[in-house]
Order: structure tokens, then sequence, then C-alpha cells
């Protein structure tokens, strides 16, 4: 009888620790910060050999469709993605960086969400080619949405993000230009992108946080470490082998001008951010020659010449990323009126989000097969004017 009951005892105990378990779950479930499932992802992830990042790549390219190793891949895969996508949806992401490595600072988890996002591309050419094409365009947000919890921390993460962007924005103008018309599908996404414009990646933000670890970086005690994060590459001439010699020799009154000075180039840098893509960007190449002109003369721009990037090319690529972005915008208001009326307009519609290199509302232009939105400033960096092709299904 006492073995019964013990059974018994042991038994509800264990119900009752399982279902105080799964409360316990549930009642922090989803976290509020979305690192935690990002990082619980990475653990179960599975990189793809180099003959399947071969051919996912070939796949986004146009190439090739899908094939069975790539959804063997991808199935392989499938928690990870599941935990990335709940993650996206998250609005707080803290990666638990150790900011007191300074520019040493370990983030791989850039690696992996470019691997994620790469999935993710994947599996939605999958869905389109079944026809699904709302959910292939929801795991593009998808991406969206990866890329702003990355873009924010640090200026490589922001390239990272901005990368990302890039990626999910090409697939949505390719789904757009094939997918059926479908007027509640369009709606649905244009409200979507509205929301991930609302929370879009700030180069500011990337470039206080670069300043701020930076000044941590600039002291007599951590030059060593820091000349090491910067790697053997950044010195590609006897003018930057001499540099890091004059740093490596530094008293602390040099690193103390040197703090300074920096920080001044950077308030400078950060305050051009703010004016329009074509007069930031000759501010910004000013700076540039300023400070490399300074460090021949004055010791204590040597720091900022050997540390500050160019800044030029972050602003080009943050403008192409948004440009493109608005670029996707624009057309769905596009697909819209034709969704509505069963033609193209004559002329593009007023108040819709502009490009970026110009400020001003793209060009518009009907074709044959479809419409472009062009551009009307250029990259001054390659001195190139974009366009974008959007083709309209038969």
């Amino acid at each position: 009888m006492k073995t019964v009951n013990h059974k018994k005892l042991v038994k509800t105990m264990c119900i009752l620790l399982t279902v105080l378990t799964f409360a316990s779950v549930a009642g922090a479930y989803p976290p509020d910060n979305a690192a935690v499932l990002y990082y619980k992802a990475f653990l179960m992830l599975q990189e793809p050999s180099e003959e399947v990042k071969n051919m996912m790549r070939e796949m986004r390219e146009g190439k090739i469709k899908s094939n069975d190793q790539i959804k063997q891949h991808l199935q392989d895969n499938r928690n990870v993605m599941e935990f990335a996508e709940a993650a996206a949806e998250i609005r707080q992401c803290d990666w638990g960086y150790d900011i007191s490595r300074g520019l040493g600072v370990l983030m791989p988890e850039l690696l992996n969400l470019r691997l994620t996002a790469f999935m993710f591309t994947a599996k939605a050419q999958i869905l389109a080619e079944e026809g699904d094409y709302k959910a292939a365009l929801s795991k593009c947000l998808t991406i969206h949405k990866m890329a702003r919890h990355m873009s924010d921390s640090l200026l490589i993460s922001y390239l990272v993000g901005a990368s990302l962007n890039n990626l999910a924005n090409q697939r949505i103008e390719d789904f757009l230009s094939i997918m059926p018309e479908d007027i509640e599908t369009l709606v649905w996404l244009k409200s979507q992108t509205v929301s991930i414009s609302v929370n879009a990646p700030s180069i500011k933000v990337a470039m206080a946080r670069e300043k701020e670890i930076a000044m941590q970086e600039l002291r007599r005690e951590r030059i060593d470490s820091l000349l090491e994060a910067m790697g053997d590459d950044f010195v590609t001439d006897e003018i930057t082998a001499d540099a890091v010699k004059k740093v490596r020799a530094g008293d602390r009154k040099f690193f103390k001008d040197n703090r300074e000075y920096y920080a001044g180039l950077m308030d400078d840098i950060i305050v051009a951010l703010d004016l329009p893509y074509q007069q930031s960007h000759r501010k910004l190449d000013r700076l540039n020659d300023r400070v490399q002109k300074d460090a021949k003369t004055n010791p204590a721009a040597i720091m900022a010449a050997l540390l500050v990037p160019a800044n030029s090319r972050v602003l080009t690529i943050g403008t192409k990323r948004s440009t493109f972005f608005n670029a996707i915008r624009a057309a769905i208001d596009i697909y819209i009126v034709k969704a509505k009326t069963g033609r193209l307009p004559d002329t593009l519609p007023a108040d819709l989000p502009r490009d970026m290199f110009s400020g001003e509302d793209f060009e518009y232009e009907k074709i044959k097969d479809g419409f472009v939105l062009r551009c009307r400033g250029k990259d001054l960096d390659k001195d190139e004017i974009y366009q974008y092709d959007f083709k309209v299904s038969k």
C-alpha cells in the first residue's frame, strides 16, 4: 500500500513540476532580448557545404531553381530559422558585447546572421516557386528585421546590416516582378515596409558608438591591443608604418592630445551626416583630407588618421541601402495602382518615398514590360546613377 502511495506521490510531483516548468517558460517567452533567441539558434546552426553555398547563391541570381540538396540544408536548419524568425519580431536586441575589449570586441554573430539570412532567401525562393508569394515576402521582411538588430551596434555591424538589407530588397524586387496581382498582399506589404522604415538603421548611432569605444582605446596602456585588433593589413605604406612607430613611442600627453583631436573630428563627422547626401559627402571628404594633412605635422592627429574610416564611403553605402528600400516602397504603391485600375500610372503618384542620393522623387519611366525608378542623384564614389527595374506579370 505504501509503495502504491509512493508511486502516486512521485507521479503527482512530476506532473506539478512539469506544469510549473511550462508555466515559468510561458511567462518568460518570448524573452525581452532578441539576442537570447539568436544565440540559441546559432548553437544549432549547420553551415552549408561549399557546394550548397554556391547553389544558394546561383538560386538567388536566378541561374538555377531549388533542388533537393538546398531543401535538405533548410530542413536541417529548420529550428535555426524558427528561432531567428521569432527573434526578429522582438524590438530590443542586446548582444552582450564586452565593450571593455574596445575595437577588438568579438562579434561572431555577424557571420551567423549572414548565413541565416542566406537560408531565408533560399526558403523565400522555394515559397515563390510554389506560388506562395506572401510567405516568400515575409521571409524577406524577416531579413530586414534581423538587419535592424545588427545595425546600431558598431560601424562594422552597420555595414553588415546594410548588406542584409540589400539582400532582402533584391529578393522583394524580384518577387514583385513575377507575382500575380494581389491587392491584399500588396497592401499588407506596404504596411510592413512602413513599419520597418520607422526603425531604420542609423549611421549616426553606429558612428557615435564607434567613437565611444575608440575613446577608451586611445590610451598608452591599451595601444598594443588596439594595434593588434587593427591587424597588419592596415600598414600599407611607409607613412602609415612611421605613424605606427610614433604611436608606440607616445607618452600619456601624446594620447591625451590624440583623444581630444579624435573626439572633435568624430563630432564634426556626426554633424556632417545630418546634411543631404551630396553636401554630406563633400564635407566628409574635406574632413578626411584635413586629418590626413594634419597628421603630417601635428602628432595629435596621428591616431585619428589611423582610426577614422573612409566615412564618405560608409555614407554612400547607407544612402544606397535606404534608396533601394525607398524604391521598393514606391514600387509597391505603383503596383497597387496597377492592381486597382488595370494599368500603370502615367506619372509617379504623389508623396512617395524619395531617392536619398538627391532628396527628390525618383524619375519614373514606363517601359514595355513594366517600369523603372531611376535616381536623380549620383553615387559620388562610383560616379553612377542607380535605377531599379520592375516588371509587371502578364
